[in-house]
């Protein structure tokens, strides 16, 4: 596939990075091409990869102009935890669910970039010196509603590449007004009864509402993450912060980006003891709800609707023009007059014959599992 190089790629270079040192020494100028995106921020990717690398590889392209300043970032790492198939993905994949994942670079150099690094993934996959052997491409947390995610698979398929994609929970978007009323306004009459009882509640005189954007982190911290952890043992989940490398690295990861006006946890007291929490991602016109907790022992006061409520009424204040609740189809969100958000996993198969086999034994092995699942709920019908 020919494309024209345009404005900021033109005469650019590309340089493959596999060590974190040597990003870390260019964060300002990763940042500068992830813009205000919580998910490519630095804060997040490389926190990202500290606390889960230790079966992955650093595999980060960067097309850098004339006047060496980095101009777009294809944010990859080689997983190589399953010693059957080694997966090139994008940092931040996984059990972290960062969404809406893509190659990092300016709107209008799109198509000139992404070309540029599939025709150089195609180059150098099986190259001992670079990638070596790359037996899937997998492109998870991306919405077939994004034009320029929709054209990286095109090339990808230009190049010949077999495509096997998986439908993902969705994410749930609002559109926010200039004023809660008129967000209220939207909402079915039952909905709206449900949120003027909770600002009764708010406004209790034993309801608090804290926030880090003027409250210590690592008082409020812990209150996130029991309230997180007791809605998650309530449904018989043990919960991500199970598992102590995802709790270091989101606290990490938040606290890097509160430094950078890029996040806020919220936690609800009611007569003193923690209600509910939530925290949020800030990046453009939008804020991200990424975790929440609530008190499970006092659902009478209905703590979700007033963690809801907090949260999206201080984005109306700040002048913010969406609320994303991000992926998971919990009934709740459809709720705040929100629209769906289609969201993939595609995996993309390198034309090597080692590749489709394994590919091949991939899709018997996951279609013998749907039968065996299918079959057992039939059996107990």
């Amino acid at each position: 596939m020919q494309i024209e190089h345009s404005g900021a790629l033109k005469n650019m270079k590309l340089k493959f990075i596999t060590e974190l040192a040597e990003i870390e020494r260019s964060q300002e100028q990763w940042d500068s091409v992830a813009g205000g995106y919580p998910f490519f921020r630095f804060a997040w990717m490389a926190n990202w990869f500290r606390y889960f690398g230790s079966e992955l590889k650093l595999a980060v392209l960067i097309a850098v102009g004339e006047d060496g300043q980095w101009k777009g970032i294809a944010p990859w790492c080689i997983d190589e935890s399953n010693p059957f198939i080694r997966k090139l993905r994008f940092l931040g994949s996984g059990c972290a669910c960062s969404d809406y994942l893509d190659l990092i670079v300016a709107s209008d150099d799109y198509r000139s970039f992404s070309t540029l690094t599939v025709d150089w993934l195609m180059e150098n996959i099986g190259n001992a010196e670079t990638l070596g052997r790359i037996d899937v491409i997998e492109l998870e947390g991306i919405t077939n509603t994004n034009s320029n995610t929709a054209f990286l698979c095109e090339v990808f398929e230009a190049w010949g590449l077999k495509s096997h994609s998986t439908e993902l929970e969705g994410g749930w978007q609002v559109d926010l007004p200039s004023t809660w009323q008129e967000l209220n306004a939207r909402f079915s009459k039952s909905m709206r009864r449900k949120t003027k009882a909770a600002i009764k509640r708010i406004n209790n005189p034993a309801s608090e509402v804290l926030s880090t954007q003027n409250e210590s982190f690592d008082e409020l911290w812990p209150m996130f993450v029991a309230l997180h952890q007791g809605r998650r043992k309530m449904l018989g989940q043990a919960g991500c912060f199970a598992d102590p490398s995802f709790e270091m690295f989101l606290q990490q990861a938040s606290k890097d980006l509160m430094e950078e006006d890029s996040a806020e946890l919220l936690v609800i007291l009611f007569e003193g003891r923690p209600l509910a929490t939530k925290l949020c991602l800030f990046g453009g016109e939008t804020v991200y709800f990424y975790q929440s907790g609530i008190d499970v022992e006092r659902m009478n006061l209905e703590p979700g609707y007033q963690i809801c409520y907090s949260a999206i009424s201080r984005a109306i204040e700040r002048g913010f023009k969406r609320f994303d609740f991000l992926r998971g189809d919990e009934p709740y969100k459809s709720r705040w007059d929100t629209t769906r958000i289609p969201m993939s996993r595609i995996r993309f198969v390198p034309p090597t014959s080692i590749a489709k086999l394994k590919h091949g034994i991939w899709l018997t092995g996951r279609s013998f599992k749907n039968y065996v699942s299918k079959s057992s709920i039939g059996a107990g019908s």
